[in-house]
């Protein structure tokens, strides 16, 4: 087990409750329910680094917007929409 590191990190009871209940639903250990969820949290590309643009662009644009960005960034790239929305009146225009 070289390629893991052992650790122990303190949890609010809410929060380990719902995760062992997700654990129990899924059918599978409490520490694969935390693995996975902190999988899909740093998604990794499936791209090598030789690859071309086309392929970047192609896989990045498969991937939904949580893979892609931090709750707290798309909740700042939703208020900056807003802030253009509002600044602009509303309109459907285009920003330029």
């Amino acid at each position: 087990m070289e390629d893991t590191h052992r650790s122990q990190y303190r949890l609010p009871w809410p929060l380990y409750e719902e995760l062992k209940a997700a654990a129990e639903k899924n059918r599978r250990p409490l520490n694969a329910e935390l693995i996975a969820r902190l999988e899909s949290t740093f998604p990794q590309l499936s791209v090598g680094a030789d690859a071309d643009v086309s392929t970047l662009h192609r896989t990045i644009s498969q991937m939904s917007l949580a893979e892609l960005m931090t709750p707290a960034e798309i909740t700042m790239f939703a208020q900056r929409m807003l802030d253009i929305v509002n600044k602009k009146g509303g309109t459907d225009e285009a920003p330029q």
